[in-house]
C-alpha cells in the first residue's frame, strides 16, 4: 500500500520554510535597516501600482528567501495590509510560509486539524533582473484570524530557484517560533497537518516571538526576534480607521 505525499513540502536542504516576512512602515529604509544589521543589500523589486505593497528580497536558503515588506507609495486606494504595515516603528518578523504541491489537500487537513484558511489569493512573480521568469502562486493565512505562530501556505506553480537565483544570499542559521501560551495546542495542530515543529519553543515570559539568526558574511551571526501579535477583523478595522484618520 502507497502512503500519500506529505502535504507540506520539504526542501533539498531539509527545511519546510518558504519564507519568511520583515515588515517596515517603509520600504527603503527597511532596507537600509537590514543592510547596515547585515552587511547584506536586498534586491528591491519594482512595485506595481495595483498593489498597496512593495518589497525586496534576499535569499537565504536552496529555496528559501527573507521577504522585506512595505507599504507601496504610489498606491491610491485604502488597503488593510497597507495600513498595517504603517504601523511598524522599525522592522519587525511579521510572518512565515511553508509551501505545499497541494493546496486543496493541505487545505482540507488544515481544516480537519480545527481551524481554517483565510486570506486565499492567486497572484503573480516575476524577476526583475536576469533571464524572463514569471510564475502564478497561490497563498493563505491559517486562521481564524491572523497569529504568526502559524505559518501562512503558498503553493507555487513553478520553479521558485528561478526566481531566487540572482538574488543575494545571507544563509539562515536558525528560525525559532517560540510560544507563550497554547504550545500544546500549537504542537499538536503542527503535528496533524506534517508541520515540522523542530522550530517550536516554549516561551519563558507567556508571549509569543519569532526569532531568525542569519549567518551574515561580514558581521557573523545576526539575530531579530519580535514578539508577535494576534489580529482579529475588530483590530484590523481600527488600524484603518487610524490611518482614515491620519493617526499612524
Amino acid at each position: 500500500m502507497t502512503s500519500s505525499p506529505p502535504l507540506v513540502v520539504t526542501k533539498a536542504d531539509g527545511t519546510q520554510i518558504d519564507h519568511i516576512g520583515l515588515a517596515c512602515r517603509d520600504l527603503d529604509e527597511g532596507v537600509r535597516w537590514f543592510r547596515d544589521a547585515t552587511g547584506v543589500e536586498p534586491r528591491v523589486h519594482k512595485a506595481s501600482p495595483g498593489l498597496p505593497f512593495q518589497n525586496a528580497y534576499v535569499r537565504i536558503g536552496d529555496a528559501t528567501f527573507l521577504e522585506i515588506l512595505g507599504p507601496n507609495p504610489g498606491y491610491k486606494g485604502m488597503a488593510p495590509l497597507n495600513s498595517l504595515l504603517k504601523r511598524f516603528s522599525e522592522p519587525t518578523l511579521w510572518f512565515w510560509y511553508v509551501s505545499t504541491d497541494d493546496f486543496e489537500g493541505l487545505e482540507t487537513g488544515i481544516r480537519e486539524a480545527g481551524r481554517c484558511i483565510e486570506r486565499k489569493i492567486e497572484m503573480e512573480a516575476a524577476a526583475d533582473t536576469g533571464p524572463a521568469f514569471v510564475t502564478t502562486f497561490v497563498m493563505a493565512s491559517i486562521g481564524p484570524g491572523f497569529w504568526p505562530v502559524y505559518p501562512n501556505i503558498i503553493q507555487w506553480k513553478g520553479d521558485v530557484r528561478e526566481f531566487l537565483k540572482d538574488l543575494p544570499i545571507v544563509p539562515i542559521q536558525t528560525f525559532s517560533v517560540v510560544v507563550g501560551q497554547q504550545f500544546e495546542t500549537t504542537k499538536q495542530f503542527f503535528e496533524s497537518t506534517g508541520i515540522d515543529g523542530a522550530c517550536l519553543q516554549v516561551s519563558s515570559d507567556q508571549k509569543s516571538y519569532l526569532s531568525l539568526t542569519l549567518e551574515t558574511p561580514e558581521k557573523g551571526p545576526v539575530t531579530f526576534k519580535n514578539e508577535v501579535e494576534s489580529l482579529g477583523s475588530l483590530t484590523v478595522l481600527k488600524v484603518m480607521l487610524k490611518d482614515l484618520m491620519g493617526c499612524l
